[in-house]
């Protein structure tokens, strides 16, 4: 069953979005060398009476590569996703759900920060795009007591019969972090 609407006329009836106020000051990176070739940028805020709206990615003030493959993730509450890297993609997480606690391990032995460990809490609190180059070693814990998601933008596509990706345990002995 469906309805039906008399469209004559109906295009002309639609009002044109005023331009939004801007949201302040291009947002400060929240890792600024702390793992090398990592950002984390504060994803500002709409926010009016009927809630928020949170770009997550835009070319308006920069290149980035193409958006080729968007996926979401839900965590239980708190549960651990560690360790892992990819060899060949970059993972672009969009964090504005939640509580969470990310943790970095740079694990590229000719990098500049090579074997440093660094912890960020974003969510919905601190939203946050993260962008972790390959090698770099990621754990994400879900720090609230409901479930909370994220999605990721990452510059590969994913396949499924040759993942990019390769995993320690959370609680591995080889990177000495406690979750």
């Amino acid at each position: 069953m469906f309805e039906t609407v008399d469209v004559a006329g109906l295009l002309d009836k639609f009002l044109p979005d005023r331009p939004r106020p801007e949201v302040g000051a291009a947002p400060l990176d929240k890792v600024e060398g702390r793992i090398a070739g990592c950002t984390a940028v504060p994803l500002p805020i709409a926010a009016d009476s009927r809630g928020d709206l949170i770009e997550l990615l835009t070319t308006r003030t920069e290149t980035v590569e193409p958006i080729v493959h968007v996926y979401q993730v839900f965590c239980a509450p708190g549960s651990v996703r560690a360790w892992v890297f990819h060899e060949h993609q970059t993972d672009r997480l969009c964090y504005t759900d939640g509580t969470f606690r990310v943790a970095l391990c740079d694990i590229r032995p000719d990098s500049p920060t090579a074997g440093r460990i660094i912890t960020l809490f974003p969510g919905a609190e601190a939203p946050m795009l993260l962008t972790i180059p390959p090698f770099v070693a990621h754990g994400v814990q879900n720090m609230g007591e409901t479930r909370s998601s994220f999605v990721n933008l990452p510059t590969n596509i994913y396949w499924h019969e040759r993942p990019d990706k390769r995993r320690l345990p959370f609680n591995s002995p080889l990177i000495p972090y406690t979750w």
